[in-house]
């Protein structure tokens, strides 16, 4: 009730120091006498404890971070390739994140089950409110990625993955308010969207009947990455709630999209045992990739993250290259290359700024 009788800071604490008064509540304040306004007025000074920081306003460790680029870079770089094998065995891309938004969901479930310790929190309606649009931007996210993988290769995607960092830095600023990158990091930027430039000249496999969906892809993404942001900036919760909440309101959106789509292939196929095996891989990907998000997302900027992202799509290519004969010649892998250098170039001229 001081708080909300006291009109400014000064008031305050001459109202604890006339009652003297030890505040104990929320944030385990027990005194709101500054050591030099005590002296003045002739008491004993008295040291205001340390406020207790959350989770998500840590100052976050280099070692976390590397850490969660490292994880993040190890899921991501796989799971394109994944899903590209999953869906020549299993030819239904809203089947398949149906399978992976309730194996992630019942995951977390799982965990919550085994171990009640665990920060990890069930749906409430105040929280899932923020969470909707983002789900439903998400979703159409990973669906036309999925869709534009059943018309074009894996590193023509990665082409419109590389151009979404200026939008995002761009958008990221007048969104979020957060400053533009420097001089340097705009120049690595569009170092980054030249050389996936470069790269649709000499690949071979780039097919116009993937440019709608790639175009629903690329505005989707620059929109998820921005808009996710906001909300975990704005709604607190463990990383495993975080994947909790996204999966489980994402599974009416992949079950309305399998009706609205029409597609029905993994309920009318032959199911083969490459089949269920490239299923459960592609679960597991999708729960890896999930956590590995947006444990990364809570610890850097929209376009880092993004960034990030680019550069570990170096092993996707290498891990196509060896499945499918379907990719650029040499000059396509310099180019994709150029892409991959000038997102390490960013992150150094990031660091060095800070």
């Amino acid at each position: 009730k001081a708080f909300e009788m006291a009109p400014n800071l000064n008031d305050l604490t001459k109202l604890a120091a006339s009652s003297s008064a030890r505040i104990s509540g929320e944030g385990d304040v027990e005194e709101l006498l500054r050591p030099e306004e005590a002296a003045e007025e002739g008491e004993t000074p008295v040291t205001k404890p340390r406020q207790p920081k959350s989770h998500d306003s840590e100052e976050v460790s280099r070692s976390a971070v590397i850490f969660a680029m490292a994880l993040f870079v190890a899921c991501s770089s796989t799971l394109l390739v994944i899903n590209k094998i999953a869906l020549l065995s299993v030819p239904d891309a809203s089947f398949l994140l149906i399978c992976q938004f309730l194996a992630s969901s019942t995951l977390v479930k799982g965990l919550a089950f085994v171990q009640p310790d665990m920060d990890i929190e069930g749906l409430k309606f105040e929280k899932a409110k923020p969470w909707a649009i983002a789900t439903l931007v998400f979703y159409l996210c990973l669906l036309s990625n999925m869709q534009a993988l059943k018309a074009v290769n894996v590193e023509t995607v990665i082409v419109v993955r590389s151009c979404a960092p200026i939008a995002i830095a761009l958008l990221e600023r007048l969104a979020l308010g957060r400053p533009l990158p420097s001089l340097q990091g705009i120049g690595a930027l569009f170092a980054i969207a030249s050389g996936a430039v470069l790269y649709v000249v000499a690949d071979k496999g780039f097919r116009v009947d993937g440019y709608g969906w790639l175009a629903v892809y690329f505005v989707s993404i620059v929109t998820e990455t921005v808009l996710v942001k906001f909300v975990m900036d704005t709604v607190k919760m463990s990383t495993w709630t975080r994947v909790y909440y996204n999966n489980t309101l994402s599974l009416p959106l992949a079950i309305l999209s399998a009706f609205v789509l029409g597609e029905s292939n993994a309920l009318s196929m032959q199911w083969t045992l490459e089949a269920i095996a490239t299923t459960i891989m592609s679960c597991t990907a999708g729960v890896a990739i999930s956590y590995a998000g947006f444990n990364l997302r809570a610890k850097v900027s929209a376009t880092s993250f993004t960034v990030v992202g680019v550069v570990c799509k170096n092993l996707t290519v290498f891990l196509n290259d060896t499945i499918w004969a379907k990719h650029s010649d040499v000059w396509g892998h310099c180019c994709l290359f150029v892409c991959i250098a000038s997102g390490f170039a960013f992150e150094m001229v990031k660091d060095a700024k800070r």
